[in-house]
C-alpha cells in the first residue's frame, strides 16, 4: 500500500513539474526586432559572420545574465514585393535596458582581445535597415526547450485607436484558446502577442502583432480557420466573432521566417 502511494505522490508531482514546464512562456519580457538587408553576393560571408561574431557576441550577453535568448532568422516569404529586408535577428530579455551598452554589458565575460576583434565587426554588422523594440503582453508555448520553432510568422496589426484594451482582451480571451487548441493538436508550436513600443507614431502602419511558432511550413495553411474556431469554441458566433476582430484591428503585414541559428542559456 505504502508503494502505491509513493507512486500516485511521485506521478502527482510529476504532473505538476510537466504543467510548470509547459506553462512557461515569454510573458512581460521585451523583444527587439532588427531587420538585416544583406546583398546576395555577400550571403556567404554573412553566414561566417553568424557562427564567428553575432552568436559569440549574443552568447556572451546571455552568459552575462543581461540577454535571455536571441534568435536569428532568414525571411523566407516577405511582407511584400518591396520588402528590403532578408534576415531578422530577435533579442529577448527582462529589461529595455539590456539592450544599451553591449560592451559594457559582456565586458566581464570576453576577455580584452575579444572585445576587440568582434565588436567592431559586431557593430559593422549590426547597423540595421530598420529596428523595432516591442512588449511581449501574451505567450503560451508548447514547451521551453533550448531550441526554438523552425518557423516564425508575424503578423502586425494596426489596433484602432482607443480600442487597445478591447484588442488585448480579444486576444486573450477568444484567439488564445483556438491558438492552444492548435498546440494540443499538434498543429503549432507557440503564440504570443506582442505591443509595439518604438517608433511610435499614427504613420507607423501597426502597433501590435502576433507571433506564431510552426515546426511544419503545411500548418501555416490552417492558421485562423472558421473550421478552426469552430472545433476550439464550439459556443462562439464565428460570424460575430470575425466582424469583431476586423472592426478592431487590421492586418497590415505578414510575413514567414525561417530559423538559422540560435543562442540561449547553456
Amino acid at each position: 500500500m505504502k508503494h502505491i502511494c509513493h507512486l500516485i505522490i511521485s506521478v502527482f508531482f510529476l504532473t505538476l513539474l510537466a504543467g510548470s514546464v509547459q506553462a512557461q512562456d515569454h510573458q512581460g519580457l521585451y523583444m527587439k526586432l532588427d531587420f538585416l538587408s544583406v546583398e546576395r553576393h555577400e550571403i556567404n560571408d554573412f553566414m561566417d559572420d553568424i557562427e564567428n561574431v553575432l552568436k559569440p557576441v549574443n552568447q556572451a550577453r546571455i552568459d552575462a545574465e543581461t540577454l535571455k535568448y536571441w534568435y536569428i532568422y532568414k525571411v523566407l516569404y516577405p511582407g511584400s514585393r518591396q520588402t528590403n529586408h532578408n534576415f531578422v535577428t530577435v533579442s529577448i530579455c527582462s529589461a529595455i535596458c539590456a539592450f544599451e551598452n553591449i560592451a559594457d554589458h559582456i565586458g566581464e565575460v570576453l576577455s580584452e582581445a575579444e572585445l576587440e576583434n568582434l565588436l567592431d565587426r559586431y557593430n559593422e554588422i549590426m547597423t540595421p535597415k530598420f529596428a523595432e523594440l516591442w512588449r511581449i503582453n501574451n505567450s503560451v508555448l508548447r514547451n521551453e526547450d533550448s531550441k526554438p520553432s523552425r518557423y516564425f510568422m508575424l503578423d502586425n496589426m494596426n489596433v484602432n485607436p482607443g480600442s487597445e484594451y478591447t484588442y488585448q482582451m480579444m486576444e486573450d480571451e477568444n484567439a488564445k484558446p483556438i491558438h492552444e487548441y492548435r498546440m494540443e493538436n499538434g498543429n503549432m508550436e507557440g503564440w504570443e502577442l506582442y505591443q509595439l513600443i518604438l517608433p511610435r507614431g499614427d504613420e507607423y502602419g501597426y502597433n501590435f502583432a502576433t507571433g506564431n511558432f510552426y515546426t511544419h511550413l503545411r500548418d501555416l495553411e490552417f492558421h485562423f480557420t472558421e473550421e478552426i474556431i469552430r472545433q476550439s469554441s464550439p459556443d462562439v458566433d464565428v460570424t460575430a466573432f470575425i466582424e469583431n476582430v476586423e472592426s478592431i484591428r487590421d492586418l497590415v503585414r505578414s510575413e514567414v521566417y525561417e530559423l538559422i541559428d540560435y543562442a540561449v542559456v547553456d
